[in-house]
């Protein structure tokens, strides 16, 4: 695995990171426990991931997850959360010209977390393909960004992601 400087966490992450039951919640709540208390956080998302983690809680109306949600994604220490911008979205449109299996959702995210300068994005989302490198020509101007590696939440990879972000 490369080097781990920060990590964009996808919707997915957070539900198997809420549910009590998830075989992989014993490795995600080290994961998040791990990161050194610094500034930026090791850990980032979207606004975006906000809105995807609301949408069963609202169908259920279960007040008590929403709270968590929000709590979780609003109020943590270890998270860096933005919103979606102009320059996200100009971005997430490129990455969907280059990428024509990305879904817009799925674009926004992987915006985000370059817009973050993430090296990492962890997800259980197939549709996200292995590795992403942005490259935007417009007005005689190449700009490029650095490669976006996508990391499966698996034992071997959360367990490595823990030593890794410990060290």
């Amino acid at each position: 695995m490369t080097a781990v400087e920060r990590v964009y966490l996808d919707t997915n992450v957070f539900i198997m990171l809420s549910e009590k039951d998830h075989r992989l919640q014993q490795l995600l709540v080290p994961m998040i426990s791990s990161q050194p208390s610094e500034k930026p956080p090791k850990f980032a998302t979207s606004e975006l991931t906000l809105s995807e983690l609301l949408v069963k809680p609202y169908q259920a109306g279960d007040d008590t997850l929403i709270n968590g949600y929000e709590s979780l994604i609003l109020n943590s220490e270890w998270l860096d959360v933005r919103p979606v911008d102009r320059a996200v979205l100009y971005y997430a449109a490129a990455l969907r010209a280059q990428y024509r299996h990305l879904k817009l959702p799925d674009a926004i995210h992987v915006s985000s977390a370059i817009g973050q300068d993430c090296s990492h994005f962890l997800s259980d989302d197939h549709g996200i393909k292995d590795r992403y490198d942005l490259v935007h020509r417009r007005n005689g101007f190449n700009r490029s960004a650095p490669t976006l590696t996508v990391l499966r939440p698996d034992e071997p990879t959360l367990t490595s992601l823990i030593e890794s972000l410990s060290a």
